[in-house]
């Protein structure tokens, strides 16, 4: 049920400010925080509007009533009183257990009909027991199956709600052997594995009864909205360049659109990274999404906070070794595959001899696998594998082409220095290739300055990350056993010369487009 509150906003200018508002929404009450906005025009009139503060706190736009001006020449001492403004008071999570409830209640009437259709006689239907419903109390909405199931289904629905599963074996039992249920619906894994267990203890005893069949509704996922103070902790290694950079931006607008607590922070030092990870479980944190770029090293902290009850995930590096530190599951690109296609284009456009793969950090297991990809697949010639700080990389590349027998260059992100290679490479003939996306690589990719690109997605990655630490703090079930070390791995994509044309051409308006790049004689005149 929608819950509204109308206001009418005093126009006395006196009235500096509007106190809390509360709503009584049957025996819940909830406060809806709001204030006056006033202001004096040029020409004397004072404007009223109301402001009412988001969940996350920021005040939404000015609302202004139709009358909303007091006059310059307003009779002192009189009140005046503005059209009224109205606000709705429910809730985002109401929002969120509204729309759950009567998807349940729609499922709960295909079932109805379902168990119609078993019982498809007459006869039958009529004499029928009613349904037996158990409601685990923790799970209290689920309850709305059973008023979906009573809607549809001739003899009705019988409910149990309770959490004292030895009493609703007691009842269970006593109605089977009573010929009191036609069939049973639990709707909890703790409801349905009491219900299995009772029956099957009864006919055991009492082969002569029928069987009864148990069916069961639940959702591993809690549907309710963390708390306030719940923290979520992302954690990844990396430095200040620009694939952490979006990524860091990714994860706060993730955070901001799931409106959960985030704590996300970046690391250079894998040993800091760690005492972060530690530092989440020191606080509480009721989830850690971390990378693995060394999981030797992060797999003790990972283990301590598993220790303390905390799920973990991993994203970006350490696919590999995610299930055996313990991650829930792995979100990441598929860093070997990336490598396997970068060596197949190589061979595709007849690069011949050694190729150079730049790491710019030397313990990331995940750049490792982009390396060994290539080599696995590129045909004709070596890889040489070379570490460089990201500060040197450039500088180490450029004097390593000077020593001779290099045919390409892959670098395995911007902060190796692409642009001082771009800017400074002297032999077009030797194609340099890179991993990641920004507008100055889409550039030199479509001027052919940069042979190809491999897109290493920080959005997805980072996004999908916070998205799966609320996940696993959700699960109601231990996610490590239901998921099972599962990976996601994002299928990498090499972009050439027509795919960087065809990013770069979609930035720009097509207003634009038609002034200046059309080629007819409107694009070709002088615009003064």
């Amino acid at each position: 049920m929608r819950t509204l509150v109308i206001l009418l906003l005093g126009a006395s200018v006196g009235a500096a400010a509007l106190g809390a508002i509360w709503a009584t929404h049957g025996s819940e009450a909830q406060q809806l925080e709001v204030r006056v906005s006033v202001e004096r025009h040029q020409d004397g009139r004072v404007e009223i509007g109301l402001q009412q503060r988001d969940d996350d706190g920021a005040w939404d736009e000015t609302q202004r009533p139709h009358y909303r001006f007091l006059a310059a020449n307003a009779e002192s001492g009189t009140v005046r009183y503005s059209s009224p403004v109205t606000f709705d008071l429910v809730t985002r999570a109401e929002r969120i257990t509204e729309a759950y409830r009567v998807q349940l209640a729609e499922a709960g009437r295909q079932r109805g009909a379902y168990f119609v259709r078993r019982f498809h006689q007459d006869d039958e239907l009529t004499s029928l027991a009613p349904v037996l419903c158990l409601v685990d109390p923790n799970e209290s909405v689920l309850g709305a199956i059973c008023d979906g199931i009573g809607e549809t289904f001739p003899a009705g629905v019988d409910v149990i709600t309770s959490d004292d599963y030895s009493a609703i074996a007691d009842e269970l039992e006593r109605r089977l052997l009573a010929g009191e249920v036609s069939q049973v619906m639990a709707t909890s894994y703790q409801t349905l594995q009491t219900a299995v267990l009772a029956r099957d203890h009864i006919l055991e005893n009492n082969p002569e009864l029928p069987w009864t069949w148990i069916h069961y509704w639940f959702d591993p996922v809690d549907p309710r909205l963390p708390g306030d103070d719940d923290l979520f902790c992302v954690v990844s290694h990396g430095g200040r360049d620009f694939f952490w950079g979006l990524a860091s931006e990714t994860a706060t607008f993730a955070a901001a659109a799931l409106g959960i607590n985030l704590r996300a922070a970046s690391y250079s030092d894998v040993s800091e990274q760690a005492d972060a990870i530690r530092q989440c479980v020191e606080d509480g944190a009721v989830s850690i999404a971390t990378t693995l770029v060394s999981p030797d090293e992060l797999a003790p902290a990972i283990a301590e906070a598993r220790a303390s009850g905390i799920p973990v995930l991993s994203f970006n590096s350490g696919a590999e070794a995610a299930g055996q530190v313990g991650s829930s599951f792995h979100i990441g690109l598929n860093d070997r595959r990336a490598g396997e296609i970068a060596g197949e284009r190589f061979n595709e456009i007849g690069v011949a001899g050694t190729i150079l793969c730049v790491v710019h950090e030397a313990n990331n297991v995940g750049l490792q696998e982009r390396c060994a990809g290539l080599a696995s697949t590129y045909a004709n010639g070596d890889v040489e594998t070379q570490h460089y700080t990201a500060r040197e990389a450039a500088d180490a590349v450029l004097e390593r082409y000077a020593e001779g027998d290099i045919a390409a260059v892959m670098a395995l992100s911007d902060s190796v220095g692409v642009r001082t290679l771009v800017e400074q490479w002297p032999d077009p003939q030797i194609p340099l290739a890179t991993f990641g996306f920004n507008l100055g690589f889409a550039k030199w990719v479509e001027e052919g300055k940069i042979l190809f690109a491999i897109y290493d997605h920080p959005l997805v990655q980072s996004y999908l990350s916070v998205m799966g630490a609320l996940l696993i703090d959700r699960m109601k079930l231990d996610p490590v056993t239901l998921f099972n070390g599962m990976t996601m791995l994002i299928d990498p994509q090499i972009a050439d010369a027509e795919q960087m044309h065809r990013v770069t051409n979609a930035l720009i308006p097509q207003e634009i487009q038609d002034r200046y790049l059309s080629g007819g004689e409107d694009g070709n005149e002088d615009t003064k």
